[in-house]
């Protein structure tokens, strides 16, 4: 179930209320004061098995024994 952020205007609480995407637009109640609190838009936070920023924080450093450079597989071999 996701997860939405809320602020409330009168006495400045950050929460969080877990819901159903039907009622996403539903208004929140402070759980401090009982004021209507204001929703708070943030980027959602994802993650894709693959990304290139995964990959360039797990990848091993190949100096010069990388594939940037065609070389042969021996006789018969395939190229890069």
């Amino acid at each position: 179930m996701p997860t939405y952020d809320f602020h409330c205007p009168k006495c400045g609480l950050d929460f969080e209320v877990q819901r159903p995407f039907s009622r996403a637009t539903e208004p929140a109640k402070c759980p401090t004061d009982g004021s209507e609190a204001e929703r708070v838009f943030t980027m959602p936070m994802t993650f894709v098995p693959g990304s290139a920023q995964q990959q360039a924080t797990s990848m091993p450093d190949l100096g010069d024994h990388g594939h940037d450079h065609g070389h042969s597989h021996g006789p018969g071999g395939h190229t890069h």
